[in-house]
């Protein structure tokens, strides 16, 4: 299935394949493409938010204004409306270009990875949502196919991180965890011989 998604002048395509999301990504800037593992693919979607640098740079903006406001008044410099209404609308337009972009888009956390941008909608929120429930459910399967079993050919930790990981997506129930765990620890059994049988 595919997904494609354009917002001021950047075109983004992703693509479900076999084992991930391939993100392309097409702007004036150039292109990229990057393929993202299911693996590494969470349920959890990120609002993104102001940085606190943000409101670190407009508190200083604030201040120079202020500051200059009053080395302008000392000096007696005519004009200061046009000067300030010059900056105030610049800054209101930065303001709100930033928040305005912030909210159009959401990001789906992924581990290990950065996340995957989606702008929010977009082409329709039905055409966002259909995309969305195919590459879970599409992950899902391929997750439950690949790790739903013990495999004495894989390492403990990661089978052990994984099965805890499928659990955490709803993939598996708490029935069928505990039985992997089971399985797990049979499989990776070591007999020790004791000292005395040397």
């Amino acid at each position: 299935m595919r997904l494609e998604q354009k917002n001021r002048g950047e075109k983004r395509t992703f693509l479900i394949q076999e084992s991930g999301l391939k993100v392309s990504e097409d702007s004036s800037f150039g292109n990229s493409s990057r393929m993202i593992p299911f693996e590494n693919i969470t349920n959890e979607f990120i609002s993104l938010k102001f940085n606190p640098i943000h409101y670190l740079l407009i508190i200083v903006l604030g201040v120079l204004i202020v500051f200059s406001f009053l080395v302008f008044k000392m000096y007696n410099i005519d004009n200061l409306g046009k000067i300030y209404g010059a900056i105030l609308i610049v800054l209101i337009g930065g303001a709100f270009g930033v928040f305005n972009f912030k909210m159009a888009s959401t990001v789906l956390r992924c581990i290990d990875y950065e996340g995957i941008e989606f702008y929010k909608d977009e082409p329709s929120k039905k055409e966002m949502d259909s995309f969305i429930s195919e590459l879970f459910k599409r992950r899902n399967i391929y997750l439950e196919k690949r790790f739903g079993k013990a495999n004495p050919n894989l390492s403990y930790n990661f089978q052990y991180a994984m099965f805890y990981h499928l659990h955490s997506l709803e993939i598996i129930n708490n029935e069928k965890l505990n039985k992997l765990l089971a399985d797990l620890d049979k499989t990776h059994k070591i007999d020790i011989i004791p000292f005395s049988k040397n």
